[in-house]
């Protein structure tokens, strides 16, 4: 049996157990609104990366809606599972600690936006079409656009260079935010392109890669959950 392993809260936040924990509740608060929402008609609320992904999904013949959600969840479960013996054992202090964190990057974010622009709805949603619909493909952004953007595209890209930090990181850093910001004009509720727009959004791309890299996936989705719901208000 391993011994229990002291670990900082710094590095508590990346280990896959807390981010499981921190991402269940969203993932379930998200599928379930989405699906009342379906229920009563609501339209266009599986939005952003979220829509494309399902979109892009069906065309090849794959219309399992809980796929997504599933993957996600069964990828931090197996993750926590492999290293269970590295746990953190203080999991309330570190999830109220990554709550704190998404609020103080969230907000960050949501102050640099004000002076761009002031501010972006970063998720391409038409508030005025619902402020509760609005609100749950918020939800969806924070989770699929930064498991596509950040979790999944960073790691794929940066085994174009193997074994070389340096041109591999800025490299996927800045081709995942190009295609984040670009995949607010795909799909049937795409945006018309609007270049200042596309522009924050990319850096906003490159500020959400540099929180999940440093502080982990977790708090990467608070945060752009967070910035949206305040920039909505």
């Amino acid at each position: 049996m391993f011994p229990r392993r002291y670990i900082t809260y710094v590095e508590a936040t990346r280990h896959p157990w807390p981010n499981f924990i921190f991402l269940l509740p969203i993932v379930i608060l998200y599928e379930t609104a989405v699906w009342y929402c379906a229920s009563n008609q609501v339209d266009g609320v599986r939005n952003g990366a979220d829509g494309w992904l399902r979109q892009n999904l069906a065309v090849y013949g794959v219309n399992l809606v809980w796929l997504p959600p599933v993957f996600l969840l069964f990828f931090y479960a197996f993750q926590s599972f492999i290293r269970w013996w590295s746990r953190p054992h203080e999991n309330v202090e570190t999830i109220t600690g990554m709550i704190l964190e998404s609020g103080i990057f969230g907000m960050v974010l949501w102050l640099v936006a004000g002076i761009w622009s002031k501010g972006f709805l970063a998720s391409g949603v038409d508030a005025s079409s619902g402020i509760s619909s609005a609100w749950v493909t918020y939800l969806g952004a924070g989770i699929y656009e930064e498991a596509i953007f950040r979790l999944l595209g960073i790691h794929l890209l940066l085994l174009l260079f193997p074994g070389n930090i340096f041109p591999s990181l800025p490299f996927a850093f800045f081709v995942s935010s190009i295609g984040f910001a670009i995949s607010h004009h795909l799909g049937i509720y795409g945006e018309v392109f609007q270049f200042d727009i596309f522009v924050f959004r990319a850096l906003a791309g490159l500020y959400f890669c540099t929180v999940y890299m440093f502080r982990g996936f977790g708090i990467a989705v608070g945060a752009h959950v967070i910035y949206d719901f305040i920039v909505s208000v």
